[in-house]
């Protein structure tokens, strides 16, 4: 070979691994695009799921809102007619208790029309009493049972108690409180009782009962007992101890030291009869008590 064509084979090859180094650069790069592009797609596919959920969410949400509104506006409707219904049913009510207060010869017609009417109408059920409201006036009697003693030994003014109604409460023929429906008071006053003279009191008075129609507020008058009293004991007391006085001012000093012994026993006898106090005022459990109603108050009774 020549040394030209020795040379020419050399250049050659140089270019051809000059060549190849530029191929495999632009391969890396290429590759190096391709992954960029592959990371930039999968950020793409993150973010258009997170949007879609979101958007999910917002239609879960828009949907959720728009239900609870039909909500709210069904039950505003239902009131309502709820509402009306109730408002038909006093209506008629009123309208039937004015037919049946009507004289023989609106009976008759309404026999005739009765008679008139076809089978289907004839066969139809009755329908349900309507509510009506009963009022309980002022003055009714109102009898219960006590369910635990009330004693001003250790009651207090303003303390509450329980008790059971003793026999039902009927307005009309209808029942307002079944016998045994619960019954609660308060105690007005517990005063233990003075010295000697005073006797212990204690008054209660009803406050709330449980109808038909649920608990209702009441106002009564008052219920009072008071202790026996012990004014004839603390004077035999007393009497004893001027007795004692005397034969001990007797034996000390004759009938002047009678006299002044006398006296002392008697104001030792008092001073005993002031250090004694009377017997508490009790209402024994079981106790039937009748109260009178103070102020009217009205019940719905289906």
């Amino acid at each position: 070979m020549s040394m030209a064509a020795a040379v020419m084979a050399f250049t050659g090859c140089k270019k051809d691994a000059s060549q190849e180094a530029q191929a495999q650069q632009q391969l890396q790069e290429a590759q190096k695009r391709v992954e960029e592009a592959e990371r930039e797609a999968a950020e793409a596919r993150r973010q258009l799921e997170e949007a879609q959920r979101a958007a999910e969410q917002a239609r879960q949400q828009q949907e959720l809102e728009d239900a609870r509104k039909k909500l709210e506006q069904a039950q505003r409707q239902a009131d309502a007619a709820r509402k009306k219904l109730l408002e038909a049913q006093q209506k008629a009510a009123q309208s039937q208790a004015q037919a049946s207060s009507s004289g023989g010869a609106q009976q008759t017609a309404g026999g005739q029309a009765l008679q008139s009417a076809s089978p289907a109408t004839a066969a139809q059920a009755p329908a349900a009493p309507a509510p009506k409201p009963i009022t309980v006036p002022a003055g009714t009697q109102i009898v219960i049972r006590t369910t635990t003693a009330l004693s001003t030994k250790d009651a207090k003014s303003g303390d509450p108690f329980r008790a059971t109604l003793a026999e039902p409460l009927v307005i009309d023929g209808v029942t307002i409180a079944p016998k045994g429906a619960d019954v609660e008071g308060v105690i007005v006053e517990s005063d233990p009782g003075g010295r000697v003279k005073g006797v212990a009191q204690i008054s209660v008075t009803l406050r709330r009962i449980h109808t038909a129609a649920g608990d209702v507020e009441i106002e009564t008058g008052a219920y009072a007992a008071e202790a026996k009293s012990s004014v004839k004991k603390d004077v035999t007391r007393g009497a004893i101890m001027t007795g004692v006085g005397a034969a001990i001012g007797a034996i000390a000093g004759g009938g002047k030291g009678a006299a002044v012994g006398a006296g002392v026993g008697a104001g030792a006898g008092t001073a005993t009869a002031m250090a004694t106090r009377g017997e508490p005022a009790t209402i024994p459990a079981e106790s039937v008590l009748t109260f009178q109603l103070k102020s009217p108050f009205t019940v719905t009774v289906k």
